[in-house]
């Protein structure tokens, strides 16, 4: 069979077509692994303009006028981890881009959908963040929250960034865009905190339901501006379960978020894109939900969950692209040997492969792996994934 793009091999596997070759799939890079394929320097927590910025914030006692610093360089930072992933040869990738954080103080970092995070170095010189805890802890606190998103200023941004990366990337790669945090359940985790939500369900069901009005709304929104900017498809992240099952009575989840879900990825479809579900943990029991909402294919299979992953292509193979199966606790660690990454591969593209309706990716992103570790399971893939697969 004749080459084809990355773009063509995408769609027409998630189609089920007849492609060349199984396509490899990017669940997103690290700052550390964009610095190694850029041959960029870490983006470090201090320097030369964000210690200044810093200890302005702290001698006034409020955040430094927008655009600030460290927004910038968060910003610059996704961008990096994007562009890499196009570098690094992927056929498919997730592409996540959002600048409408805010600083409240020196060491906080605010999720506009509720959530506080800390600012902290990743390990490898590199400034990011981790979640802390949740920013809306009672009705009042929802009231008062004074970073609640604009959707059309969050779809405007965007627009405009989307357009210029399939600008330089929209023939190199299958773009799947994201256009702000988190999915509908997630967001909630960490806006009411993972422990409280059963009882903001319970006890505040109109601030639940305005909340998930915002999300639903922000989701419509950039997704269309995501497509009409050119990409082909949207992957949205949303965790559902725990390693060893859903977080609530799958029932219930579908009560919640099914309706809201169908809505958000019907506009995907209505506007000719592809949609990709992303739910850590063990979704075996979701699955057959995901395929009722309308998703094209479900990420990540995670290695260290109870979910089975040959079990699932054999089951809904022919109706969820499969998108996933590398693990990253080990197999893309430095404690691997590359000849081991390269047997998973060859299993992986032996037992799922047939049939199409399978991209092979990395069931995570992760600080800890190393470029050089992603280049040999790519390589793998492009020696031994060719049709017909034996």
């Amino acid at each position: 069979m004749t080459s084809m793009s990355p773009v063509e091999r995408v769609l027409r596997t998630m189609e089920g077509k007849p492609v060349d070759r199984v396509p490899v799939f990017s669940a997103q890079l690290e700052a550390r692994q964009a610095n190694e394929i850029l041959g960029k320097q870490p983006s470090s927590l201090t320097g030369k303009f964000y210690t200044p910025w810093i200890n302005s914030v702290e001698r006034e006692g409020h955040p430094h006028s927008e655009p600030d610093p460290l927004r910038q360089s968060l910003a610059e930072t996704l961008h990096h981890r994007n562009q890499a992933q196009v570098e690094m040869g992927f056929d498919g990738m997730w592409v996540y881009y959002d600048d409408t954080w805010k600083v409240p103080d020196a060491n906080t970092l605010a999720l506009t959908s509720g959530a506080l995070c800390s600012v902290i170095d990743d390990g490898y010189g590199n400034m990011t963040y981790m979640y802390r805890e949740a920013g809306i802890k009672s009705p009042e606190d929802f009231d008062a929250w004074p970073y609640w998103p604009d959707p059309d200023d969050v779809a405007h941004r965007a627009y405009e960034y989307y357009k210029m990366f399939m600008k330089k990337n929209g023939e190199k790669a299958c773009i799947f865009g994201y256009g702000f945090f988190g999915g509908l359940f997630e967001s909630m985790n960490w806006t009411f905190g993972i422990e409280k939500v059963p009882l903001w369900i319970k006890k505040n069901p109109a601030y639940v339901e305005r909340f998930l009005d915002l999300l639903e709304e922000i989701s419509i929104k950039t997704h269309t501006a995501i497509l009409e900017a050119g990409a082909p498809g949207v992957f949205q992240t949303d965790d559902f379960a725990y390693k060893t099952g859903p977080f609530m009575r799958p029932a219930m989840i579908d009560e919640i978020f099914g309706e809201r879900y169908r809505r958000i990825i019907k506009n995907v479809h209505d506007r000719g894109g592809k949609y990709i579900m992303h739910s850590c943990g063990d979704n075996t029991l979701l699955f057959d939900y995901f395929i009722n909402w309308g998703a094209d294919g479900a990420h990540a299979y995670e290695n260290t969950s109870n979910v089975d992953i040959f079990k699932e292509k054999e089951i809904h193979g022919d109706q969820l692209t499969i998108v996933g199966g590398v693990g990253i606790d080990y197999l893309l660690s430095e404690r691997s040997k590359d000849e081991e990454i390269v047997e998973k591969v060859k299993e992986l593209i032996k037992k799922l492969g047939p049939g199409g309706r399978f991209l092979l990716s990395p069931v995570h992103s992760e600080d800890s792996v190393p470029s050089a570790k992603l280049k040999v399971m790519i390589d793998a893939v492009k020696e031994y994934g060719a049709y017909p697969i034996t």
